[in-house]
């Protein structure tokens, strides 16, 4: 019995050393801001954020190394802009920052929407006098984030119409704040951890879950074009579909906040820009209604076709009102077939070569803009 004890104990501390040791070369390789889950925390106005120097992240609780006294760009906006499914330097922000020269700040959070913008605009944003304050518009999800913010957030009571609100009495905000539990432990703390739970395993069994629950995931096959790469409409519908009456007051109140935050960028004398970030469905809209397998697909016709119809009104109340815009749509429709600019899962966000084509539309209009 000894013997064995003895055994045991050699091979669990020869384990614990292993796995220590490669926590280390881990943190060697691998930046932690990339990898560490950080934690959130709830707040009164954003909802919830990051609690600072959590994950890696900065002094505020956002993606960058520190914040700087001063910045010439802020970029604002939810998971897109904070770069979801590429590493925080290749983030568009942070690609924009690499080409254009110009010193950038990341402001951004996922699950954020128009009316966090325009609160981190006035609350930090500001105080890095930027020349340029850029918004990540995500046509997918912020309208609906809009309206979760405004019914939820006694600040934004006087916004509210008083027959959505009656149907929103009992709506819930997920705060997404974290749970306590071993996994959530490991995420934050071991950069190991998140490589192994980021990987193809750990996107393959969140998708296994997502199927399980019911969730339609959709996946377009386009051999011709390297494409293999899934879609979630039922998702995107929920934020999108105008004869819903909750989407038409999300688009309502989303409208009313990009034009609070030109306002204020006027009066503080900063420019303001909107980058339209589409969603991976009408990216691949072409290929979707061409493919023998989704072609049929009501959900997916239904979300291109929201999805056109809200993009123009917007871009129509933009031009009415005097705010910049960059639309990426057709330059990411036209890499789609060239490169890989998404994840091959179910994953909406764009991988660096889909942020890296968003920082160049940027930079593109930016430069014309000033030779103008």
């Amino acid at each position: 019995m000894n013997n064995y004890l003895k055994n045991f104990l050699i091979i669990f501390f020869t384990v614990i050393l292993a796995l220590l040791v490669a926590e280390g070369l881990s943190r060697l390789f691998f930046d932690p801001i990339d990898f560490l889950k950080p934690k959130t925390v709830s707040d009164e106005v954003l909802r919830y954020k990051i609690e600072p120097n959590s994950g890696a992240h900065d002094s505020w609780g956002f993606r960058n190394k520190s914040v700087p006294e001063t910045a010439d760009i802020v970029a604002v906006g939810d998971s897109h802009t904070y770069g979801i499914s590429a590493t925080a330097s290749n983030s568009w922000p942070n690609t924009l920052g690499r080409i254009s020269g110009k010193e950038t700040y990341n402001l951004s959070l996922g699950g954020y929407g128009p009316v966090e913008y325009l609160y981190l605009m006035e609350e930090k944003a500001l105080k890095l006098n930027p020349e340029l304050i850029i918004v990540g518009f995500y046509l997918g999800n912020d309208l609906k984030d809009s309206l979760t913010a405004v019914y939820t957030v006694p600040i934004w009571e006087d916004l509210r119409n008083a027959e959505i609100a009656s149907v929103l009495e009992d709506k819930k905000d997920d705060k997404r704040t974290n749970t306590n539990n071993i996994s959530d432990w490991f995420a934050a703390h071991s950069v190991l951890y998140r490589i192994v739970s980021s990987s193809f395993i750990g996107d393959s069994l969140r998708q296994s879950r997502r199927i399980k629950k019911g969730e339609d995931v959709l996946m377009l096959d386009a051999a011709d074009y390297g494409i293999h790469t899934g879609f979630t409409p039922d998702s995107r519908l929920k934020g999108l579909d105008l004869s819903n009456s909750e989407v038409r007051e999300g688009l309502r109140l989303t409208l009313e906040f990009f034009n609070k935050m030109n306002q204020l960028a006027k009066e503080k004398v900063i420019d303001f820009l909107v980058v339209i970030i589409p969603t991976k469905e009408s990216v691949f809209s072409e290929f979707i209604l061409t493919s023998d397998e989704l072609s049929n697909s009501e959900k997916l016709k239904r979300l291109i076709e929201n999805e056109d119809v809200v993009n123009k009104v917007v871009k129509a109340y933009f031009k009415d009102h005097g705010i910049a815009y960059v639309d990426v749509l057709e330059k990411l429709r036209e890499a789609a077939g060239r490169e890989q600019i998404y994840p091959n899962n179910f994953g909406g966000h764009s991988n660096k070569n889909g942020y890296r084509i968003i920082a160049n539309s940027i930079n593109q209009y930016l430069k014309s803009d000033n030779s103008q």
